[in-house]
């Protein structure tokens, strides 16, 4: 009997250790590679104040494509990271609720309903040397990073 109860708790252990990793995988800011003349990156239910870190490190520009609550906690969290924001473009928000004086230092601000507007707003907002962005949260996160990555998977290969 003891036996039986071991091998079931190691089983339990090695599945959650499993799926810890692989969500440790899909949370965690991820590289792309380029995607007209943009690196591109993902993260999927960031850390806000570690994302709002990481944007000051991108080298160049950045074009971030996420859901509303992502961006502006973290403008929220360091609304010096507008400095480094070229572009904003929320897919599950179209209103902006943010103090003009840090909106006024991003050059452009979109809101879609969609993720599907998002990317046909992309290729008009491309931009050599500069990083995209694209984070998502929300409850659809999982279905978002898909979408996001059959986006790239096209285009990429174009």
């Amino acid at each position: 009997m003891e036996k039986k109860l071991g091998i079931r708790l190691e089983d339990r252990l090695l599945e959650a250790r499993n799926e810890g990793l692989q969500n440790m995988k899909e949370t965690t800011l991820r590289p792309h590679g380029k995607l007209w003349g943009m690196d591109v990156f993902s993260w999927y239910k960031p850390n806000i104040n570690i994302l709002a870190n990481t944007i000051h490190a991108f080298p160049f520009p950045v074009l971030w494509i996420g859901n509303g609550s992502d961006i502006f906690s973290t403008i929220e969290e360091d609304p010096t990271v507008c400095i480094q924001l070229n572009t904003l473009i929320t897919f599950d928000e179209t209103r902006f609720i943010l103090p003009n004086e840090e909106l006024s230092k991003i050059k452009k601000i979109v809101g879609v309903n969609s993720l599907e507007d998002a990317f046909r707003l992309l290729k008009n907002f491309q931009k050599k040397n500069a990083v995209l962005l694209f984070s998502a949260s929300n409850e659809d996160w999982k279905k978002n990073k898909l979408e996001f990555e059959e986006f790239l998977n096209i285009h990429q290969t174009l």
